[in-house]
C-alpha cells in the first residue's frame, strides 16, 4: 500500500473483474466540485465523493463508474496511475443506504462490484450526462418577456404561448413542460422565437416531498376478520419484521396491502410494491389510482430510459409515494421508505436468471432489516423457502383462508386422456363442458404453457425432428409467422418444405401450443370469440391491454394462454378453467420441479369462480395417479407444502441446505467439464460439503455453446460462502483458462 500525496478515487466499473479500481482526481477537481463540498475538511470532501459516478479511461474505452471511496492510498504503480476525466454531478447518484445494500449484494451473489452498482443506477445515468441534465425542464419567463401588446396581433401562436406564461406561475412544476405545450399544440418553432429572443427559458423542474392527508385517501372495502387481523398486525409493526401473507385465490391480498399502504402514507412513508413482470397489470395499476390520491410511479422493463429516470428521482426526491415496480424496483432510492411489499413471492421471475443473478425477495428482506421497517411477502402458494421461515419463527404468518366476498374456492376435476376422445388436445368431457359453460353465458379458460403452433415439426418418412443448430432443443413451429422459432437463444428459419433427413415432403407438426389450440377451438365454436394471451399474440403495443379490455366486457367467450393469464388477473365471468398439459413437468431432473407445477396450478385454477359463479377446474394428465397430481386435486396446497417440505428435509436438499451452482461453457465439447473437475478437485479435501458433478446442463448446448456446471452444497450458508469465495478469489492461480465463459449462481431456482 503506497500513501500518494494526490486524492486517489477507487472506482467501482461495469466490467467482470471482481476489484475496483484507482484512479488520481482529475484535473482542475476543484473548479468541478460545488463550494459547499469545497469548505470542507479533506477527509469530508473525500466522503462527499462517495457515491458521485465519475468518467475515467479504461484501455482503449471511457467508463462511467461510481466513487465507492476516496482516500491517499493506492496499490498501483504511482507512474501508470490515471487520471478520472470528469466528476459528473454535484451529489451522490448512489446513498449511502443503497451502497451498504449493494455491497452486500457483491459479496453474498459473489458478483463483480462494478456490475452490481451498474444494475442500481438507471440506463439514462449509464452516459456521461450530469443529473441536472436529465432532470425534465419548465418554461418560465425571463425579465426581458414582452407585454401582450408588443406581439404582433396576427401571430396567433405567439400571443398563444404568451397568455400561458403569464397565466401559469414560474412555480407550477410540470404545468409548461415540453410534453405538455406540445399536447396544448404549441409548435416547437413558437417555443425557440421566445427563447431565442429571451423572452422565456427552460429551467430545471425541482420536485419536493409530498404530505399526505387523509383527503388523499379514498375508503377501502369492508374487511372480513381474517383481512382486519392481517392488517392490524402489519400496521403494528414499527420496526424490522416479516410476514407472510398466505391467502387462497381471491382471499384479498391486494386490499390487505391496500389499506396497510394507507397506514404508511398517514405516516409520510414511502412503500414499495414489487410484483411479477406478468402481474403488473392494468387493473392493478387502476386500483392502486382509484384508492389513493397521491404520485404513484411505476418501474418496470417496458419503460423507456427517460421514463425510468423520471420514476428515480421522484423515488429520491419523495415525490413518489408508492412505486409498483418489477424485479429490479428493490434498487431505487428512497427518501422515506417505510414498507416494502412483495406480491406473489414465490414467483420464479424475481430471481435474475443471468448476469448479476439477485433474487428480488432475498435483497427486499435484507433491505428492509437495515432500514428497520417491515416487511410483507404475499402469496396463494409460498415459495418453500418462505414456509420454512414461518416454521423457524423468522417470519409472523398471517393467514386468508376464505375468498372476498363470498365466493368459493373452485372444485378441481382430473381427465383422464387415456380414456376419452380428444380434439384440439382437448378431451371430449372437457369439450362439453365448455360448451355448456358457453350456453350458460360465462366464460373459459384454457392454460397450456408452451407458445406456437406445435413443439415440433417431424417427418412421417424417417421421423427427423427440426431442430436448433445453436441449441440442444427443437424449433417450435409458428404457423402465422412461418417460421421455426427456437425458444432457447432466438434463432429463427423460415419453415421448411422438406425433411434435412430423407428430403421428404411430408413433415407434420407434433404436439400442440397456444397457436394450435386458439384456431382449432375457432373451428369448434365459429360463433364464440376465442382470444389468445402469449408472447406471441400480445407483442405489439396496445394489443394486450385491448385484449384485457375485450374479456373484461365479460361475454362468453374462450381465453388461451400461457403463464401471462396466471395470476394477477381478475375475470368475474371465468367459471371454468382448464389446464391442457401438465404432464411435462411430472418427471423431471430438477428436484424443484413439483414444487413449480403445484404453485402453477394452484395459481391458474385461481382463474376460476372469482365472481357469483360457482368454479371448475379441469386438469388433463396422462398420468391421474402420480402421487403430485393426487396431492393437487384431492388436497389444499398447505398439504402439498408439507409433505413437500418433509420430503426435502429428509434429502436435505433446499431450504435445509444451501446451495452456488457454477456453470461453465465454451466452443469445445469437453472444456468446460474438464475445467469445473479442476475446481471440484481444489474442494474435495474440505468436509461439510457436497459436490455433484460436473455435469452436463440439462440444455447441454445452447447458442453456440456447450454448457456444464458444477453444484456445490452446505447444510451451513457461512461455510459454503466462505470457500467458494475462497475459490473465486484465487481463479486465475488455480484454474483460469480464456477459452471458459463461467458464472455463479447463489440459491439457485433453475437448472437449465
Amino acid at each position: 500500500m503506497t500513501l500518494f500525496s494526490e486524492p486517489i478515487l477507487h472506482v467501482a466499473l461495469p466490467v467482470p473483474l471482481r476489484r475496483l479500481f484507482d484512479y488520481a482526481f482529475p484535473a482542475g477537481f476543484d473548479n468541478q466540485v460545488d463550494e459547499k463540498v469545497q469548505s470542507f475538511s479533506a477527509e469530508t470532501k473525500f466522503d462527499q465523493l462517495v457515491g458521485r459516478r465519475v468518467v475515467v479511461p479504461f484501455g482503449r474505452q471511457t467508463l462511467i463508474g461510481v466513487v465507492i471511496k476516496a482516500d491517499h492510498n493506492t496499490d498501483q504503480d504511482l507512474s501508470k496511475l490515471k487520471a478520472a476525466l470528469e466528476i459528473l454531478d454535484d451529489e451522490p447518484t448512489i446513498n449511502p443506504e443503497q451502497m451498504a445494500l449493494l455491497e452486500w449484494a457483491s459479496k453474498y451473489y459473489q458478483h463483480p462490484i462494478g456490475d452490481v452498482y451498474s444494475a442500481a443506477i438507471p440506463g439514462a445515468l449509464r452516459t456521461n450526462k450530469a443529473i441536472i441534465d436529465l432532470l425534465p425542464k419548465v418554461l418560465v419567463k425571463t425579465d426581458e418577456f414582452p407585454a401582450r401588446k408588443e406581439l404582433n396581433k396576427n401571430a396567433k401562436q405567439l400571443l398563444k404561448l404568451h397568455d400561458l406564461l403569464t397565466e401559469e406561475p414560474s412555480t407550477s412544476g410540470f404545468s409548461l413542460s415540453r410534453a405538455n405545450l406540445t399536447e396544448r399544440e404549441v409548435p416547437s418553432t413558437t417555443i425557440k422565437k421566445f427563447v431565442d429572443n429571451e423572452w422565456a427559458q427552460w429551467q430545471t423542474a425541482h420536485t419536493s416531498e409530498v404530505t399526505v392527508t387523509e383527503q388523499d385517501l379514498n375508503e377501502g372495502l369492508q374487511l372480513n376478520t381474517e383481512q382486519a387481523l392481517a392488517v392490524t398486525a402489519i400496521n403494528s409493526a414499527e420496526h424490522y419484521q416479516g410476514f407472510l401473507l398466505d391467502g387462497v385465490t381471491g382471499s384479498g391480498k391486494t386490499e390487505v396491502y391496500l389499506q396497510a399502504i394507507a397506514s404508511r402514507l398517514l405516516k409520510q412513508q414511502q412503500v414499495l410494491v414489487c410484483v411479477p413482470e406478468i402481474g403488473l397489470t392494468p387493473q392493478t395499476i387502476a386500483r392502486f389510482q382509484k384508492r389513493f390520491n397521491v404520485p404513484i410511479a411505476l418501474w418496470h422493463s417496458a419503460m423507456t430510459d427517460k421514463q425510468r429516470f423520471e420514476t428515480w428521482q421522484q423515488c429520491r426526491s419523495g415525490t413518489a409515494r408508492i412505486v409498483i415496480a418489477t424485479r429490479s424496483g428493490i434498487f431505487l432510492p428512497f427518501k422515506s421508505l417505510g414498507m416494502i411489499i412483495i406480491d406473489e413471492e414465490h414467483d420464479a421471475s424475481f430471481k435474475q436468471q443471468d448476469g448479476f443473478r439477485y433474487h428480488c425477495r432475498s435483497m427486499a428482506l435484507y433491505r428492509a432489516h437495515r432500514l428497520n421497517i417491515p416487511v410483507v411477502l404475499g402469496s396463494a402458494t409460498p415459495s418453500l423457502e418462505t414456509l420454512q421461515n414461518v416454521e423457524q419463527n423468522k417470519f409472523s404468518l398471517l393467514e386468508l383462508r376464505q375468498r372476498a366476498g363470498g365466493s368459493q374456492l373452485p372444485t378441481m376435476r382430473l381427465l383422464d386422456l387415456n380414456r376419452c376422445q380428444s380434439q384440439a388436445a382437448i378431451g371430449q368431457p372437457l369439450l362439453d363442458e365448455i360448451s355448456q359453460q358457453l350456453k350458460n353465458g360465462h366464460q373459459v379458460m384454457l392454460f397450456i404453457n408452451r407458445r406456437g403452433f406445435a413443439p415440433v415439426l417431424m417427418c412421417e418418412e424417417c421421423h427427423w425432428l427440426t431442430e436448433c443448430s445453436r441449441c440442444s432443443s427443437f424449433t417450435t413451429f409458428h404457423r402465422g409467422s412461418g417460421l421455426l422459432i427456437c425458444h432457447h437463444c432466438g434463432f429463427q428459419h423460415p419453415t421448411l418444405k422438406q425433411c434435412l433427413g430423407c428430403g421428404s415432403t411430408r413433415l407434420t407438426p407434433v404436439g400442440v401450443g397456444t397457436e394450435q389450440i386458439d384456431l382449432q377451438l375457432k373451428e369448434l365454436f365459429p360463433n364464440v370469440d376465442v382470444v389468445r394471451l402469449d408472447r406471441d399474440s400480445t407483442s405489439k403495443k396496445g394489443e394486450f391491454d385491448d385484449k384485457l379490455n375485450l374479456i373484461n366486457q365479460g361475454k362468453p367467450m374462450i381465453i388461451v394462454g400461457t403463464q401471462m393469464i396466471a395470476k394477477g388477473h381478475h375475470f368475474p365471468n371465468v367459471s371454468l378453467v382448464g389446464i391442457v398439459d401438465v404432464d411435462g413437468a411430472l418427471f423431471s431432473s430438477d428436484f424443484r420441479a413439483p414444487e413449480k407445477l403445484a404453485q402453477l396450478v394452484v395459481q391458474v385454477a385461481g382463474r376460476a369462480g372469482r365472481g357469483s359463479i360457482k368454479g371448475q377446474v379441469w386438469l388433463q394428465t396422462k398420468f391421474p395417479e402420480h402421487p403430485v397430481i393426487q396431492d393437487l386435486v384431492n388436497n389444499e396446497y398447505r398439504d402439498f407444502a408439507k409433505y413437500a417440505l418433509n420430503e426435502r428435509k429428509m434429502l436435505k436438499l433446499p431450504p435445509y441446505s444451501h446451495q452456488i451452482i457454477i456453470r461453465a461453457e465454451s466452443t469445445h465439447n469437453q472444456l468446460g467439464h474438464e475445467w469445473l473437475a479442476g475446481l471440484a478437485h481444489y474442494l474435495q479435501d474440505y468436509e461439510g460439503l457436497l459436490m455433484l458433478g460436473p455435469t452436463p446442463a440439462p440444455m447441454t448446448r445452447k447458442a453456440g455453446k456447450f454448457r456444464h456446471m458444477l453444484t456445490i452444497q452446505s447444510e451451513s450458508r457461512p461455510y459454503l460462502h466462505k470457500l467458494v469465495n475462497w475459490l473465486l478469489e484465487n481463479l486465475d492461480t488455480i484454474q483460469k483458462d480464456n477459452r471458459i465463459r463461467w458464472t455463479v449462481d447463489v440459491d439457485p431456482i433453475d437448472v437449465s
